[in-house]
């Protein structure tokens, strides 16, 4: 369902525009689906329908679902770092990194180093459920969250900042029209890459707030947590790519 809504609602941004609030339906109806049946108690638990034999043999549907979903991640950012490079090479201008960029690479670089950090708040979160000591697990998935939701708030006020007073606009304008390629790009990127993490924040919360209900998560079943975790790893390895390529190339 999720994926249909954003494949309606990407078509309809290129081709038809109200084609677009038929995806933002879908989505809706979607959602509305899932938090329905977590409010029944349908929960990811332990791996009780795993695939066939062979390949994935022992690895459950839904971790091979998240697999998937990756996969299509990845030609997804694939094919806007590719057109960003694209544009770039016909641009006739393009600011240099730290000598005439707007972008404050830094601020960024504290930025970057926060991502990183909460994978491996992750990672502990993860060893914690896996080991049965709920205080390390809770403890370390509330890292988690703080992290990305610094994370996030950086990079809002670096839009800010960048939008308003160094009138960089993913369009044209008239008081910086030189930039017109490089904002585009800059926000086609790292917006797409913040809603994605704005993303993994609301699912960590929602793992937060389940995390203190007795025997949601448990030693034996926490399967929600390895899959939020795959998608937050995944989250922080483009970046790591986007970083220097965006910022610093």
């Amino acid at each position: 369902m999720l994926a249909l809504a954003g494949g309606v609602g990407f078509a309809g941004v290129i081709t038809y525009f109200p084609l677009s609030f038929v995806g933002v339906g879908i989505l809706i109806v979607g959602l509305a689906g899932w938090f329905l049946q977590d409010a029944r108690g349908v929960r990811f638990g332990e791996i009780t329908h795993p695939t066939e034999p062979g390949m994935f043999s022992g690895v459950s549907i839904r971790k091979l679902g998240m697999w998937f979903f990756l996969v299509s991640e990845i030609f997804f950012f694939s094919a806007i770092i590719g057109n960003s490079l694209a544009l770039r090479t016909r641009a006739p201008y393009w600011p240099a990194p730290g000598v005439d960029s707007p972008l404050n690479i830094p601020l960024t670089a504290v930025n970057t180093f926060i991502l990183i950090a909460s994978s491996f708040t992750m990672v502990q979160a993860l060893k914690g459920i896996e080991k049965g000591d709920l205080r390390h697990f809770r403890l370390a998935l509330l890292a988690t969250l703080l992290l990305g939701i610094t994370f996030v708030s950086i990079q809002v006020f670096e839009y800010n900042k960048l939008f308003f007073e160094e009138h960089l606009t993913p369009w044209m304008n008239p008081f910086r029209p030189d930039l017109a390629t490089f904002g585009t790009t800059f926000y086609m990127q790292t917006g797409f890459h913040g809603a994605h993490v704005m993303g993994g924040v609301i699912g960590l919360t929602y793992l937060n707030v389940k995390a203190w209900k007795k025997d949601w998560f448990t030693q034996q079943s926490h399967e929600g947590v390895e899959l939020v975790g795959l998608y937050w790893h995944f989250v922080d390895v483009v970046w790591i790519f986007l970083f220097p390529i965006v910022y610093l190339i």
